[in-house]
């Protein structure tokens, strides 16, 4: 290489923004709009992420707001795909959060700061990790008995034996609650098109695992609770670097 083919290269290294590194960390955080403050709440949150594009973040941003259930109309944002560790390193933290307070705070309730762990070796597709999110997904949590992890992803081991053969199957991606909630909790978030997915696949996890009475008994036995929402994707008010 010419001493001005590598002083090229260098300074393109330089301005490039860098990359995140991959991670199983998973954090999300959810918003109740105030009333009537929807419109300036959206303008808002895309002035701040303006201020992300600005300073380079490489750290992805999801947004969502919920279609349905106890939390229709909330908003969730989310970042996904590095490592823990990344979140020690944000970019101007002090701006960052003065910029967030001007621009978004004066229209939202702030309702929760969730973080979870990916489990791949549990889910059979990974959208958000790979940049690639559906228009909405079907989220479903689990409230589980303690002391019965174990036996609850043995029974999403046996979940995903069943999936990898059956026809028009969508992603299913798990996460494990590490801290800003109740414990034990897992997150199961389905990848879907549209409402028409629901004609072409809507087993649930009790389903998959009909015919396996013991992988559906230690499902049963360590389910405490559950609850299902939609969740509808906006690439206006998201940011993949």
């Amino acid at each position: 290489m010419t001493y001005r083919a590598l002083l090229a290269a260098l300074a393109l290294l330089l301005i490039s923004p860098v990359k995140a590194q991959q991670g199983p960390a998973a954090h999300f955080f959810v918003y109740q709009v105030n009333p009537g403050a929807q419109a300036k709440f959206e303008d808002g949150y895309r002035h701040h992420l303006g201020w992300h594009r600005s300073h380079h973040d490489p750290l992805v941003w999801y947004g969502w707001t919920v279609s349905d259930g106890k939390r229709d109309g909330y908003f969730i944002d989310a970042n996904v795909g590095e490592p823990f560790a990344a979140f020690d390193h944000r970019i101007d933290v002090e701006q960052d959060g003065a910029d967030f307070k001007a621009s978004v705070t004066p229209y939202v309730t702030p309702q929760a700061q969730l973080v979870y762990e990916l489990l791949p070796q549990l889910s059979d597709g990974t959208p958000l990790e790979n940049r690639k999110p559906s228009a909405t997904v079907q989220v479903t949590y689990f409230d589980l008995r303690p002391g019965t992890e174990a036996r609850f992803e043995r029974a999403l081991q046996a979940a995903r034996r069943v999936l990898a053969v059956t026809p028009d199957v969508l992603p299913h991606t798990w996460y494990r609650l590490v801290t800003g909630g109740d414990r034990p909790q897992y997150m199961l978030m389905v990848a879907r098109a549209n409402g028409a997915s629901y004609d072409t696949f809507r087993k649930d996890i009790a389903d998959l695992l009909a015919s396996d009475q013991n992988a559906l008994r230690d499902f049963t036995d360590a389910v405490r609770s559950s609850t299902t929402e939609s969740w509808q994707y906006h690439a206006d008010l998201s940011n993949l670097p």
